[in-house]
């Protein structure tokens, strides 16, 4: 174990930064295990072939493996990543020409495409290697990886052992070399997204930590400053602290889904390109034209499999950081009509009937998309395998058990055999009734959200009578005040348990700061449907009469988006009575929706919940 550490760490000394150290590190291991690797191969074939001239160059491939270490120690390290990614490919070619040559008469077809696999991995070094900034080096040697490619039967052809030469006969040998091409771009093109996701997260992380390294060189330095304030300020500190923490704790979560969702897309990429290779094998069919035709019809059916996996395996990582969204008042009944509208069309078609019971827990606190989408699914699906004998029925409730909130809906349907498929149920891409169309997403899904929101999901099913899903959700008392946005210009808050926003204006603000800050509260009231909005003005003297044409167009937007009131907090000691009534007058005739103007954000929050 220290020889191998001696190993990787060659070339690295206390003056490299970080970054530079990564990549001499990644590149010295690479070489060792391509290295060990091919010496492997040289102690097999010598037993099986003898020294011929294939096996010296595998020796000889093994101690050229070597060389990029070699580099690194004398301080090209440019050099020995541009080395290795090159040499793989080119060694490979002639390798495969050596392999042809020492056994002229024992030659067999598959030796004419073992070597094209090493050709077509080999696509995956410059993107290991480099960073995706560093263009001029990975599109260079992708580019020559690529040529190697094409130019794999015309290399053979020149040496004399091309596939035809050596007296092998299959009509259509000629089109693997695009089956091949085309493997070489899902490899090239998915590893690249790979890579560039890698890479933002990446520099999130790294800002991240600077950041915090700040924050928390500015705490030791102020320490002596803060014992001496009062029992609120060191309530401040502790929040702050605890966001932090919980920011760097979503922040590693974040990456350790994203790890697992490289290795996922990478794992499941290995079906489709396994698909094309078997694909290839059936160009040996006499009848041409057909053949081509139905392989054609498999790539694309493989192609479409590999975009599909990729895309929702995205979503699933896009719902697991949906944690962290604002937690609002959800008013399960409002949500029920939500999806009734969204499913008309099935609903009246198949006479389906929805009955709710919503006494017991009208509302909740928690992220609206996530309880939307899991009611979404469950009725959808309990609308898609509906029994042919009976009318549709689905009842859905909420109740209080214990530390959690049940949402429970139920149906008349086919029903599942749970003593076949309960450990199953709500796996990825798992189907139990074959008969409807479904990509055995939903249940997975209202399985992923139940979790990601501190709860979970049970199931009882009767074939031929019907399912029951019971969805337990941790009761949330959120803090009074979720913040938005902050910054020296303003600090937005969302109070779910009021039900509205309050955005504090820290300072005169211009014309366009203005404008830029009132489209970030565009988003939020958009994304949220925030209808009560509370806008303190107390520490800000802006001109009115500047915004107001914007203002008026903004609150257009917002009133699509389903705000119902705005109160404005502008206290009357701040000005003269004839600045504070000029002031009124203009932001009172910049809206059409009720608007009111008070001295205290308490006055504004008791007329919002009036």
């Amino acid at each position: 174990m220290k020889f191998w550490n001696l190993l990787v760490r060659t070339g690295v000394t206390l003056k490299t930064d970080r970054l530079q150290s990564r990549h001499i590190m990644l590149c010295n291991r690479i070489s060792s295990i391509l290295s060990f690797s091919t010496l492997i191969i040289f102690v097999v074939a010598m037993t099986f072939f003898g020294w011929i001239l294939s096996v010296k160059l595998a020796l000889l491939t093994s101690l050229i493996f070597l060389s990029p270490i070699v580099l690194n120690q004398l301080g090209f390290f440019n050099a020995s990543r541009i080395f290795l990614s090159f040499s793989i490919c080119m060694l490979a070619v002639i390798i495969s020409v050596a392999d042809k040559i020492d056994v002229p008469g024992m030659l067999e077809e598959f030796q004419y495409f073992q070597f094209r696999l090493i050709l077509l991995i080999s696509c995956l070094f410059p993107f290991i290697l480099f960073r995706l900034e560093e263009k001029k080096y990975w599109m260079s040697l992708l580019a020559i990886n690529f040529a190697f490619i094409v130019l794999y039967d015309p290399i053979h052809e020149f040496f004399g052992v091309g596939y035809y030469q050596v007296g092998f006969s299959a009509p259509n040998y000629n089109f693997l070399t695009y089956m091949v091409v085309v493997t070489f771009l899902i490899l090239a093109g998915s590893t690249y997204s790979l890579k560039f996701s890698f890479e933002k997260y990446e520099q999130r992380n790294d800002l991240l930590i600077r950041d915090l390294h700040e924050a928390n060189t500015l705490i030791l330095k102020q320490r002596e400053l803060l014992t001496q304030e009062n029992r609120q300020l060191n309530h401040d500190l502790v929040e702050t602290n605890k966001q932090l923490t919980e920011t760097n704790r979503e922040l590693i979560q974040h990456n350790n889904d994203l790890l697992q969702f490289s290795y996922t897309v990478s794992h499941n990429l290995r079906g489709p390109v396994a698909s094309l290779i078997g694909l290839m094998h059936l160009l040996q069919v006499d009848h041409r034209t057909e053949d081509e035709r139905k392989i054609m019809l498999h790539i694309n059916k493989s192609l479409t499999s590999l975009n599909g996996i990729i895309h929702d395996l995205s979503g699933i990582i896009d719902i697991r950081n949906a944690v962290v969204q604002v937690k609002q008042k959800v008013i399960l009944a409002d949500e029920v009509e939500s999806i009734r509208s969204l499913l008309v069309k099935q609903i009246h078609d198949q006479h389906v009937t929805i009955e709710t019971d919503f006494t017991d827990v009208p509302s909740i606190i928690s992220v609206k998309a996530m309880i939307n989408s899991i009611l979404y699914n469950l009725v959808s699906n309990a609308i898609k395998y509906r029994s042919p004998d009976r009318p549709p029925k689905i009842k859905i409730s909420s109740s209080h058990t214990g530390n959690y909130m049940k949402i429970e809906v139920s149906d008349n349907g086919l029903g599942i055999d749970l003593m076949r498929f309960r450990e199953n149920l709500f796996g990825l891409y798992k189907r139990f009734h074959t008969h409807t169309e479904g990509k055995g997403l939903g249940l997975f899904l209202v399985k992923l959200q139940s979790e990601v929101l501190g709860g979970y999901v049970d199931v009882e099913s009767t074939q031929g009578i019907g399912t029951t899903f019971s969805v337990y959700l941790n009761k949330i008392t959120p803090d009074e005040e979720q913040v938005l946005l902050s910054n020296p210009m303003v600090t937005i808050i969302f109070n779910a348990t009021k039900n509205y926003m309050l955005s504090q204006w820290k300072r005169s603000v211009t014309v366009e700061e203005f404008k830029r800050v009132s489209l970030q509260i565009d988003e939020f009231i958009k994304n949220y449907r925030i209808p009560n909005w509370i806008v303190d003005l107390t520490q800000s003297l802006n001109n009115e009469k500047g915004v107001s044409e914007f203002r008026y167009e903004f609150h257009h937007r917002i009133q699509t988006y389903g705000t119902k009131q705005i109160a404005f907090v502008i206290p009357h000691y701040s000005l003269t009575e004839a600045e504070y009534s000029d002031r009124v007058s203009i932001i009172l005739d910049s809206y059409t929706l009720p608007v009111a103007v008070f001295d205290t954000i308490d006055e504004a929050s008791t007329w919002i919940n009036r």
